[in-house]
């Protein structure tokens, strides 16, 4: 009888029949009988997963984990079952709390039916919910229609982002004094490092949920809706919209700051007048700049040195300051020169452009920068509304760093020509 089944004997049968649903081909159920085949198998192994974790306490009370050197229950078993630690270590809190804080869901995590709550139902319970004494207290109250009875049937009923939304609120009204505190303690825990690193900068952090929320807002102002051609994905847009935020607030000087704050890039007299032919390409390596401190080519005022791509971009909506030093690098000269597109030139270029003229983007002036279609840097080219052309920040970058050229071409507005001379389509 399978009553009378060891364990050993009731672990050979399921993998026994997991051996043979493995071997099937994918084509050999379909239609209806797929999507059966997929709610069963699925809510099968959800539930051996709560059978596992089921275990837990035996494992951890044993004490033979300890043997193999691990630091931690949660360090073994990330070990043991190929997990991450984070992975490993919400395994050993749903344990606990199936345990000793939710018995009513760890009954529910274990059966079959329409009474099952799967597993991440569960986790969400047991670490949004049952997160403060308050808390715990109204769950373990059989009485309470409110506490554990109503997220029991909210969790079977809804999906997981939904349930967690709804954990949140409940945490909040059982137990608003631990909700501020939590607020309080993510507030202290909030950061953000900028390091720089090979070929760039890594960013890194934590927000506030109120803070997390407020930036997703604001990246998805500027981040609009996407251009035909725009093949980012989504984590690069997000990234191109942070640099608008960084750009905005630079350019209108929203800081704070009595002095409006700047990138500020320094860059020799041959570098800034060589033709384009010539751009970037020198006879040697200036070894005796470099180990002087001279500035050669063209860099960040920490050192990093900037591509001609980016140099010309830069250039073509900056100021210029003009420094002279002398043979023994004292400071002889400052003069200052405008090559950014001034108010009035910028509406004009407004009032012709009204948007980003790039193909297919219609990016609204506020998020555009003046570009020169004639390089200022690199032609040479005068900074007029005749040569300027309005651009999304992000289709700047990609004009100078593609090579695409720019023309106007009249009766038709801005044409744009790639690197191999073909005209970009709307």
């Amino acid at each position: 009888m399978a009553g009378m089944l060891t364990v050993a004997e009731h672990l050979v049968a399921i993998r026994s029949h997991v051996d043979a649903l493995a071997s099937m081909g994918p084509r050999e159920v379909d239609g209806a009988g797929a999507v059966e085949f997929f709610d069963a198998v699925f809510e099968s192994a959800d539930r051996l997963h709560a059978v596992a974790v089921r275990t837990l306490p035996t494992l951890e009370s044993d004490g033979l984990w300890a043997l193999g050197g691990a630091r931690s229950f949660a360090t073994w078993l990330a070990r043991r079952a190929h997990l991450t630690h984070a992975k490993a270590k919400r395994m050993v809190r749903l344990d606990r709390a199936l345990r000793d804080e939710l018995p009513r869901t760890a009954a529910a995590v274990v059966t079959a039916g329409p009474d099952r709550v799967g597993v991440e139902q569960a986790e969400i319970l047991a670490t949004v919910a049952a997160t403060s004494d308050a808390r715990r207290q109204v769950l373990a109250d059989p009485a309470d229609a409110c506490g554990k009875r109503f997220l029991l049937d909210q969790a079977r009923l809804l999906p997981a982002d939904s349930l967690r939304t709804l954990a949140r609120r409940w945490a909040a009204a059982a137990d608003p004094e631990a909700d501020k505190r939590e607020y309080t303690d993510a507030a202290d825990r909030e950061y953000l490092d900028v390091a720089a690193t090979w070929g760039g900068t890594h960013l890194s952090g934590f927000l506030t949920t109120e803070h997390g929320y407020a930036l997703l807002v604001a990246l998805d102002a500027v981040t609009g809706i996407a251009a035909k051609d725009d093949d980012r994905t989504s984590s690069q847009r997000r990234a191109g919209a942070l640099r608008d935020l960084v750009r905005l607030a630079l350019d209108e000087g929203r800081t704070g700051s009595t002095v409006r704050p700047h990138v500020n890039v320094l860059v020799d007299y041959p570098t800034l007048t060589a033709p384009a032919a010539t751009a970037g390409v020198r006879d040697q390596l200036p070894a005796a700049g470099l180990l002087t401190g001279a500035v050669t080519g063209a860099v960040f005022e920490d050192g990093p040195p900037v591509p001609r791509a980016v140099l010309d971009r830069l250039m073509c909506d900056s100021d210029l300051t003009r420094t002279v030093f002398g043979p023994d690098s004292q400071l002889l000269n400052i003069g200052r020169t405008k090559r950014l597109f001034p108010r009035r030139l910028r509406r004009a270029i407004i009032a012709r452009d009204k948007t980003c003229q790039y193909p297919t983007c219609t990016a609204p002036p506020r998020l555009c920068g003046g570009h020169h279609t004639q390089h200022w840097s690199r032609d040479h080219g005068n900074t007029d509304a005749t040569t300027g052309v309005l651009l999304r920040w992000h289709h700047h970058v990609h004009v100078h760093n593609t090579g695409i050229e720019v023309r106007w071409n009249p009766g038709h507005g801005w044409q744009f020509i790639d690197e191999y001379g073909q005209p970009l389509r709307n």
